[in-house]
């Protein structure tokens, strides 16, 4: 049942396609036909965008031929076109980004330039009627500032609450908003503690935190250069811990936006260099929208190499989990995906709706996997499940009469279908196909309908491919599989050996 409210739902410009490809007027049209509540305009898609109207190109989105003028009056024209044009698909701009380089200055002239290049944008803001910009931090070239004893940790973060409080000062001016937003790449601004350390002390309304759930997760929890792809000696309590001190430290109002996206595994671990960190590596190329559903028959469409296609379309982040906390906290403002992928560079003109549409089915799923998990919470205290692979009885993969009607009754939802696998470990005595070797993975694909049953059958069926050296096509022996999963849950259920959601 789908439900009748829902935060206001938003996509990076660029998460619709590479602008090199897809104009921006064309990934407004898609945005606003696919039911987004608004678009984040990404600066590279914009400056794009101007240049095309230099070209001559986009002349209807303008009431009379444009005279000649400077660039930042173009620029001001533009930016005003987009406002119209989203607003003619019932899309409003809740933030322009990204504003890079704003920190690790080495003196005042150049963080006078830093200012004077935010302020480029703070002028534009008017036009794109929007009063957000988005602040990240940075991957910084060696020297590393601490490392080479340049500076400490501490002064490095007063550096930039000075920094910060000069550029709040800039935008208040325009009546705009600063986010501070740390990528999980940052050189030295890499965790949301270190950003509201800043933000706190600079002690202005108009700057604030932007949280982004690959940015948090990928480097508090996650680690692409390791084998597991999880950060050495993490564990998923400790990034509960984490989210729990998150709760009691930052005020949900100071939370300025919240962006979106989880991640794949890397099929080998991603080489971490001085020039190219392996996580800023990770980012462009795998990252995902929540709540993916990986197409079987899509994979077999698509790739010969079926094990390596549903990898690769499958995320591990706890993307629902840290989502829950945030809504928890009273954060009541816009949800937005920020997907970066290598399938952006798609060059043909379906590109920006298969992209669209994946987001917004999946920000819809994320919203109702957070008011479920919320649920659940006021019921009981949420606790993991632990998937222990059943044995088969039935090598040959023959279906008993009872195990069909058993699976077609928790297919229509008449069954078991409560029964939610949120985690899977493999074991010592299970044979896991390459390259599975880490600890956990996140499944929690399992919500009891169809679809969701769908999502999760094929996630076992993956897991369970090398050990079984099946076809890759749905068999009897894998419907086994399921049903021998599911009796084995409800069996362990009763003795109190695990606990389903």
């Amino acid at each position: 049942m789908q439900p009748t409210f829902h935060p206001k739902f938003a996509i990076a410009s660029l998460s619709l396609g590479s602008c090199a490809y897809h104009s921006l007027p064309t990934k407004i049209g898609v945005a606003g036909a696919l039911g987004y509540d608004g678009i984040e305009i990404f600066f590279p898609d914009f400056e794009a965008f101007v240049d095309e109207v230099k070209q001559g190109l986009h002349a209807n989105l303008f009431p009379s031929p444009l005279p000649k003028s400077s660039i930042r009056d173009l620029e001001r024209t533009c930016a005003a076109a987009l406002s119209t044009l989203c607003k003619s698909h019932n899309l409003v701009i809740p933030v322009i980004q990204p504003l890079r380089n704003f920190e690790n200055f080495a003196d005042q002239q150049q963080l006078d330039a830093a200012l004077d290049a935010a302020e480029r944008w703070f002028d534009l803001m008017p036009y794109f009627d929007c009063d957000l910009l988005l602040v990240c931090s940075n991957f910084i070239e060696g020297p590393h500032p601490i490392h080479s004893g340049a500076t400490t940790v501490s002064s490095y973060l007063d550096a930039q609450v000075h920094a910060f409080r000069l550029l709040g000062e800039r935008a208040r001016k325009y009546g705009a908003r600063v986010g501070y937003e740390p990528l999980a790449w940052g050189t030295v601004v890499d965790r949301w503690e270190y950003v509201w350390n800043v933000v706190q002390r600079v002690g202005m309304p108009n700057v604030g935190v932007i949280l982004d759930s690959f940015n948090t997760l990928g480097n508090q929890y996650a680690d692409p250069s390791t084998p597991t792809s999880i950060r050495t000696g993490v564990t998923l309590d400790a990034i509960r811990t984490n989210f729990d001190i998150l709760k009691v430290t930052i005020p949900a109002s100071k939370i300025f936006f919240y962006q979106i996206a989880d991640a794949h595994r890397p099929l080998n671990p991603v080489p971490d260099l001085p020039e190219a960190p392996a996580r800023m590596t990770w980012s462009r190329a795998s990252r995902l929208f929540p709540c993916e559903d990986p197409d079987l028959s899509s994979c077999l469409e698509k790739s010969n190499d079926h094990k390596t296609w549903l990898w690769k379309h499958t995320g591990f982040l706890p993307v629902t989990e840290m989502t829950c906390v945030l809504h928890g906290m009273g954060y009541d403002g816009w949800w937005s995906l920020e997907v970066f992928n290598t399938s952006l560079m798609e060059t043909d003109k379906g590109c920006p709706a298969r992209h669209g549409e994946r987001g917004i089915f999946g920000l819809r799923r994320l919203w109702e996997g957070t008011q479920d998990s919320i649920g659940m919470v006021k019921a009981r205290s949420q606790q993991e499940v632990r998937l222990v692979t059943p044995p088969l009885d039935n090598r040959e993969g023959e279906d008993t009469e009872s195990e069909n009607s058993e699976l077609e009754s928790i297919e229509d939802g008449r069954g078991d279908a409560n029964v939610k696998i949120v985690e899977f470990n493999p074991t010592s005595n299970m044979v896991v196909p390459e390259p599975a070797t880490a600890p956990e993975l996140i499944v929690d694909k399992f919500e009891g309908q169809a679809s969701s049953w769908n999502a999760s059958f094929r996630v076992l069926y993956f897991m369970q491919m090398s050990q079984l050296k099946i076809q890759p096509q749905i068999s009897g022996r894998l419907k086994q599989l399921l049903v021998n999963t599911i009796r084995m849950l409800a069996k362990k259920r009763l003795e109190n050996s695990l606990t389903v959601l």
